[in-house]
């Protein structure tokens, strides 16, 4: 099973919390074997989620394991792959500050409802996913291989507003 120092533990290891944030560091283990076989030594790796985008850096053909990490605030005692959190997420809700007028993303998310340009979502708020609808990078007839549709989203954001 991988494990958020970039190696794998057993699958039988009664250690669940080696494997914190191990599906973002499988790709970072990835890219460093991919860039080996590419002879890239020099790698910038990104995950984005729900609620947040974070990247890794591979130098010099290698990943930096932080030994004391910190997650919300808090500091872990087990090694981790070195990643930051650099930016909000696809599910991040969108909104324009009503004093600032400037555009706030997050911090709550849409999680697995998408955003409204899912109908069956239930949501009222814009999220980064309707978004990228709008700007044409999320095709709304081949969403998650066109399993899910979201054609009515343009109908949705004109009864909006």
């Amino acid at each position: 099973m991988m494990a958020s120092h970039g190696g794998t533990i057993s699958i039988t290891a009664n250690e669940l919390a080696r494997t914190l944030v191990s599906g973002p560091i499988g790709g970072v283990v990835g890219a460093k074997y991919l860039g080996e076989s590419l002879g890239i030594k020099d790698i910038v790796c990104s995950d984005i989620g729900g609620t947040s985008f974070d990247i890794a850096l591979i130098t010099q053909g290698d990943f930096t394991i932080d030994p004391k990490p910190d997650m919300a605030r808090l500091v872990l005692s087990l090694p981790l792959v070195a990643m930051d959190s650099v930016g909000a997420g696809t599910g991040s809700f969108v909104r324009v500050d009503p004093y600032t007028k400037s555009i706030v993303l997050g911090p709550d998310s849409a999680g697995y409802r998408v955003g409204v340009c899912y109908p069956e979502g239930g949501l009222d708020t814009i999220s980064v996913s309707d978004c990228h609808v709008v700007l044409g990078l999320i095709n709304p007839d081949n969403f998650l291989g066109g399993q899910v549709n979201l054609t009515d989203f343009e109908v949705k954001l004109a009864q909006q507003h």
